[in-house]
């Protein structure tokens, strides 16, 4: 089995990643790792997004959650970069992976599951289609609940007694794909967003390492998400990020 991460190089993807590490280093052929925050975007212009469209408080707690813990918090943190130079696993930098050059490693490297793992880059057919036995992504929320962009922000805006991790097969959109498998886990008193991605991370990296083990015997098919009218969410804007705060809820 050759398996190839696709991820930015923070702790959540780490968290989901590091569970087949553990178990099976040699499936991994390659990893892939985001340049961008925000796809297409320069870490300047990420940045500059963020503040226009969600305020100077959203993104200084974003910046501590993503760049301040990195610094301070580095000897406990797993990084996607740091488990694949500990296992010898070549490494790939993209800052668009439907380009040609991030095409060109990842057939290099014939993957038979390609896995997004906290990506930041929209996946086209092209790459979706590279993937020999499936290409898959594992998302921090109980899908087709809070598909997009920061789930477990708007799981506790909106008062859920219960979140989830679902590795479902990508295709074409955001979070759309047939559900592979899904965990449900509580939202426990002072659970805060940064916790709330710990446990999704955590619990998706081990259920992810047991269907691909799993998968060896036999593939999983995958059951189409439920019709309707999901909402796909965004960048929380400034007055959601306001009745979070006066709710009493944490970063």
């Amino acid at each position: 089995m050759k398996i190839v991460f696709l991820s930015v190089d923070d702790e959540f993807a780490g968290s989901m990643q590091k569970y087949l590490y553990q178990r099976h280093p040699e499936w991994v052929a390659g990893s892939v790792i985001s340049t961008c925050p925000i796809y297409k975007k320069s870490k300047i212009g990420a940045a500059w997004f963020v503040f226009r469209k969600s305020g100077f408080r959203y993104g200084a707690e974003m910046f501590k959650m993503k760049v301040i813990r990195k610094v301070t918090q580095s000897a406990k943190q797993i990084l996607p970069s740091a488990l694949a130079t500990q296992h010898n696993v070549p490494m790939f930098y993209s800052k668009n992976i439907n380009d040609e050059p991030s095409l060109a490693q990842l057939k290099a490297w014939s993957p038979d599951f390609i896995i997004s793992t906290n990506f930041s880059h929209y996946i086209g057919d092209r790459v979706r289609n590279l993937a020999r036995v499936g290409a898959w992504n594992l998302h921090k929320s109980y899908l087709p609940h809070y598909r997009g962009i920061a789930p477990s922000f708007y799981a506790l805006l909106n008062g859920e007694k219960r979140v989830g991790v679902t590795l479902h097969k990508l295709a074409k959109g955001f979070d759309t794909g047939d559900i592979i498998r899904q965990v449900e886990l509580p939202v426990e008193p002072g659970d805060t967003v940064y916790s709330l991605n710990q446990k999704t991370s955590d619990a998706g990296g081990r259920m992810m390492a047991q269907v691909l083990e799993e998968a060896i015997a036999q593939l999983p098919a995958g059951t189409p998400q439920p019709a309707g009218e999901w909402p796909n969410y965004t960048y929380p804007n400034r007055s959601q990020i306001k009745a979070f705060l006066n709710k009493g809820l944490r970063f």
